[in-house]
């Protein structure tokens, strides 16, 4: 009996930092626009399976979190660190130092507004 209690408090605990590490892995999620001209347009980061993957024109892959706010691009051998807002403290822009150049992108919030505003307009049009 103390063998099932103790299995069941273990899987509860590891459901619990999988869970954990995804919500912390929410507040990098979105699009990133950087200035025109740059070698990539923009950037998407996306949480799958309790990490974060960096989606861009070049392809995706899975970026490896060193610090806060910090991850390691280890298909380029570089580095991301986010920048948070000094008042709200929610991620504001993104750079990506990659190869001796730092690309500094601002997170797209009207992308977020807009696929919310989408979804509430498809639930409204369901209810009547």
């Amino acid at each position: 009996m103390k063998k099932l209690i103790l299995s069941v408090v273990v899987m509860f605990g590891l459901l619990m930092s999988v869970s954990a590490q995804n919500n912390n892995l929410k507040e990098y999620v979105g699009k990133f626009v950087f200035e025109p001209g740059s070698p990539v347009a923009e950037v998407t980061f996306t949480a799958e399976d309790s990490s974060l993957v960096l989606n861009s024109a070049m392809g995706s892959t899975p970026i490896e979190k060193k610090g806060v706010d910090t991850f390691y691009l280890a298909a380029y051998d570089g580095l991301i660190v986010f920048k948070r807002n000094a008042t709200t403290k929610s991620v504001e822009a993104v750079a990506v130092i990659v190869q001796g150049m730092e690309l500094v992108g601002k997170k797209d919030t009207a992308v977020a507004l807009k696929e919310d505003d989408f979804y509430s307009s498809i639930w409204a049009d369901k209810a009547r």
